[in-house]
């Protein structure tokens, strides 16, 4: 009746997909704005989002979570580890003309 994909196939002899782990950031002077990271808690939970704010001395940031639960901010202090998921895409400079 319906027939199987050779993609499948071909998939299946592949063996399962390995995704690269996001990179741990053991001090944050490399997280700018923008980025995308996630957050692991002491606890066991875990967050992601991008980062909306940073502090000049990278001691905290403030970040839009991914769930829908807003804004959190994130002290160096804490005890968390961030892992870097992605980095901030930059727009490419506009050109302005004089009128």
């Amino acid at each position: 009746m319906y027939q199987r994909s050779p993609l499948r196939r071909i998939a299946a002899r592949r063996g399962p997909v390995r995704v690269a782990a996001p990179a741990q950031v053991p001090d944050w002077s490399r997280l700018g704005r923008g980025d995308d990271v996630e957050v692991l808690a002491a606890r066991g939970t875990a967050v992601s989002g991008t980062i909306d704010m940073i502090a000049a001395d990278r001691s905290v940031f403030w970040m839009i979570r991914r769930d829908g639960g807003g804004r959190t901010m994130v002290c160096s202090g804490d005890d968390v580890s961030v892992a870097m998921i992605g980095r901030a895409k930059t727009a490419p400079p506009q050109e302005h003309s004089a009128a």
